[in-house]
């Protein structure tokens, strides 16, 4: 383990002949990939029940280190095979013979575990190992059964997961293997709250921990520190390696439609804090103004405010109590806040030195950020020659769709409701059945439906996008109708955002 504490790296760079691979900057005690042919022949017998003929990257170069039980960070794109890396080396080390979860593999997803968990029960089929899923929106019954029958695995999403184990129908006391599967995605989805009681419920004795993630910026480095003992790091992302303080992403987006992709990125990528850079200050106004309408807490900042202004609009920023700053670049110079994740570019830069710029305003004090560019046809070209200039690698992210975004959404919207319930005591819960025949009875029909879902979009702009406080709360009075604190109500929202 280097003195600083870092991650071992691992870069498995594939040579551009295609015969050969060249590998940097690994530990010294690495380990040599493995074959399918050299796997044990339980492991053989699964992956032929795959129909694998050999293994994949991912699978070669991690399948030695969980076996031999080294803390592991993978870096993998998906689609690359990473399920198989962590699931046939766990089916080799679960003891069969005790009927409990030796191994939980938690996921970002509902569809994400229900795909692991049936691959691994393929792999797993006449091995003796039990799998079990375990996510939110159905039944407790049969994931209570599948305990009760002895799963040796358990794949779940982290709110379903913490709820077993409050309600104690699932225990760790003899877990060995926890794996975080897409791990960038469980923080941006804001899990980590779930992650840090599931914590609690983990034996205290040695066990191993394994990440798997396409990316691994700074927060998710720092959950690996909370959950990992001194996990080393393979990267198979092509040679380009994530871990560095600002990651470059670009969405391709049509310039008359900019002002929708960018809410829907901001959904997806779920920023705790941002600055929006435009070029001029009628975008800005235009910008901020269309965030503040759709619900997100945003300010403005151009020329044309005083000094005193600005700091004023800084300040706010600074300590929470706004979320997103549009901005242009003049007002933006000198901006130093630590705490900023994100960097929007509404509009790309007319020159390199100005990206440069933006981009800067986050990864700052050796924390991790994101800069995000939305970028149209018309400025695609000038975008590639700013980076072949810079010799930055930037990344091409898929824009998400409406679908995307109520996916996600919903999915943070049940986690969210979830904890909320668990959090409940008898008396509340007793309180809310008497609400339950009029629940049922509004989804019967569209008209009610739309009762259903004024609630619940209220509910998810209250934890995940509340306005600031109003003038006059600095003194400890909320301007907020739940009546909480403003400081308890932004710290959990805070981290309700993860990332």
């Amino acid at each position: 383990m280097p003195a600083n504490g870092s991650p071992y790296i691992v870069n498995l760079t594939h040579a551009a002949a295609g015969t050969g691979r060249q590998d940097s900057a690994e530990p010294e005690n690495t380990l040599p990939e493995t074959s399918l042919e050299e796997l044990p022949e339980m492991m053989q017998r699964a992956a032929q029940r795959a129909g694998w003929t050999t293994l994949m990257p991912v699978q070669a170069r991690a399948i030695p280190y969980i076996l031999a039980g080294r803390d592991l960070m993978v870096q993998a794109r998906t689609g690359s095979g990473k399920t198989g890396a962590f699931v046939l080396p766990i089916l080799r080390r679960m003891d069969r013979q005790r009927a409990a979860c030796q191994a939980l593999v938690l996921t970002p997803t509902r569809e994400l575990a229900l795909q692991v968990a049936r691959e691994a029960a393929m792999l797993a089929e006449g091995s003796g190992v039990n799998v079990a899923a375990v996510y939110g929106g159905v039944a407790y019954g049969p994931q209570i059964e599948a305990f009760h029958q002895g799963a040796h695995l358990t794949v779940g999403t982290p709110g379903r997961v913490l709820d077993h184990l409050l309600k104690r129908t699932l225990t760790l006391d003899h877990l060995s293997i926890l794996v975080f599967d897409e791990a960038d995605r469980m923080l941006s989805m804001g899990f980590y709250p779930d992650m840090l009681e599931i914590r609690r419920h983990l034996p205290a004795g040695r066990r191993n921990g394994y990440m798997f993630s396409a990316t691994y910026p700074a927060f998710v480095r720092g959950l690996a520190a909370e959950f990992l003992h001194k996990p080393e790091f393979l990267n198979l992302s092509g040679g380009t390696l994530h871990v560095t303080d600002v990651e470059h992403v670009y969405y391709e987006t049509p310039s008359m439609d900019k002002d929708r992709c960018l809410m829907r990125i901001i959904e997806i990528e779920n920023p705790a804090s941002a600055l929006i850079f435009c070029n001029t200050k009628d975008k800005v106004n235009y910008v901020a103004t269309v965030l503040q309408r759709f619900g997100y807490d945003a300010d403005q900042m151009t020329a044309d405010l005083s000094q005193v202004s600005r700091e004023k609009v800084l300040d706010r920023l600074r300590n929470g109590k706004v979320r997103f700053l549009v901005a242009t670049d003049l007002a933006g110079r000198g901006i130093d806040i630590p705490t900023l994740t994100h960097v929007f570019l509404y509009d790309f830069p007319e020159d390199p030195e100005s990206y440069i710029h933006r981009a800067g305003r986050t990864g700052r004090a050796g924390g991790g950020g994101t800069a995000v560019s939305l970028v149209s046809l018309a400025e695609m070209a000038e975008m590639t020659r700013a980076m072949n200039n810079l010799r930055i690698d930037i990344v091409c992210r898929p824009t998400p769709t409406g679908e995307d975004v109520q996916r996600v959404v919903s999915e943070r919207a049940t986690a969210l409701l979830e904890a909320k319930l668990r959090a409940r005591d008898r008396l509340q819960v007793e309180r809310m059945r008497r609400l339950m025949p009029l629940a049922r009875s509004l989804g019967e029909s569209d008209d009610e439906l739309a009762l259903i879902a004024m609630l619940l979009d209220d509910f998810y702009q209250q934890e995940m996008h509340a306005p600031p406080p109003m003038p006059g709360a600095d003194k400890g009075e909320s301007a907020r109708p739940s009546g909480r604190s403003r400081g308890g109500a932004r710290r959990s929202t805070r981290h309700r955002r993860g990332a």
